[in-house]
């Protein structure tokens, strides 16, 4: 049983599990019961910690995009000494072949697939999070001049959309070829806008993984 005189581990268990329950089960299939069992608690001390199920969900959101936020920051601090458009590549690289970042990222979207408005809300957090981080390391590539752009922080909300969502095919179906074809298209948009950070090595990398992945 939780121990009820320390909240703090309270909430850390029942956001841990919970996390686990999305992931198994979806989140329109796990009932506030299921946490309660899972927990070891009754529904009320998980009322007491969390308004509602989607509450539980934002706060498993919230978790998530703190480690990658901290995972992707401390990516930035091995590559010091790159230039911006170099550290630009060597994140987008370590995203999309990072095997936690994209379980993790596909376990919270597929638990929510039948819910358009928890999908919604996990874009948006992604952008909130993720694209100051982006703009700021395009800006610093204005300064070195390795990137020209008049639109920093456009640029780092529209790649984080078409790179994480649109070119995810659980979210956006499409067949190995389709997806080779968005990366192209979003390589294309990017050096269009000043920001030609997708390399064809990069894509035939991932293009690799995902034919590997998907046997």
């Amino acid at each position: 049983m939780t121990r009820k005189n320390n909240p703090k581990q309270a909430i850390e268990n029942i956001i841990t599990i919970s996390a686990k329950l999305f992931a198994e089960k979806g989140y329109d299939k796990t009932s506030m019961q299921d946490i309660a069992d899972a927990v070891g608690m009754s529904k009320g001390g998980i009322f007491h910690h969390f308004s509602s199920k989607e509450d539980i969900f934002n706060a498993v959101m919230e978790r998530q995009f703190e480690q990658i936020t901290e995972t992707v920051k401390k990516w930035l601090d091995d590559m010091h000494g790159l230039t911006a458009k170099e550290k630009l590549r060597g994140l987008i690289r370590r995203n999309l072949m990072d095997e936690k970042i994209i379980k993790e990222s596909g376990n919270m979207i597929s638990s929510a697939a039948e819910s358009p408005q928890i999908i919604l809300a996990f874009t948006q957090d992604n952008v909130k999070k993720l694209a100051p981080i982006i703009a700021d390391v395009i800006r610093e590539g204005i300064e070195d001049r390795s990137i020209s752009t008049a639109f920093p922080n456009e640029c780092a909300e529209v790649l984080l959309l078409l790179l994480n969502f649109w070119c995810d095919t659980d979210i956006f179906q499409g067949d190995f070829s389709t997806l080779q074809k968005r990366f192209r298209f979003l390589q294309h948009l990017m050096r269009q806008l000043g920001v030609d950070i997708l390399e064809d090595e990069i894509i035939n990398s991932i293009s690799d993984f995902y034919e590997n992945s998907s046997v």
